[in-house]
């Protein structure tokens, strides 16, 4: 009997362990496929300082950008595109 109570108890248990760890593992899965698109910031952030570069030497070219905005920007789009790799790996389900 104390084995029929015990399955009771560990039955809704693992019923929730298992839509937890199936929850996790597509949130895991939809972050992942989106990694590539979020890693293309990184382009945009080597290319970044060469824009402050033009936009250094003539301000023209950036249609009254300040410079220091292109660094930013870089700074901000290398930033966001390691810290989500970052990310992505901590959240990693067990295998």
């Amino acid at each position: 009997m104390r084995y029929v109570a015990r399955a009771l108890v560990a039955l809704p248990v693992a019923v929730a362990r298992g839509i937890f760890f199936c929850a996790w593992s597509l949130a895991y899965s939809v972050l992942s496929l989106l990694r590539p698109v979020v890693d293309v910031l990184m382009l945009g952030g080597l290319i970044m300082p060469l824009v402050a570069f033009v936009a250094f030497v003539k301000p023209e070219a950036a249609n009254g950008i300040p410079f220091w905005v292109f660094l930013l920007m870089a700074a901000g789009f290398v930033g966001v595109s390691i810290g989500y790799s970052k990310f992505v790996d901590w959240i990693e389900p067990p295998r």
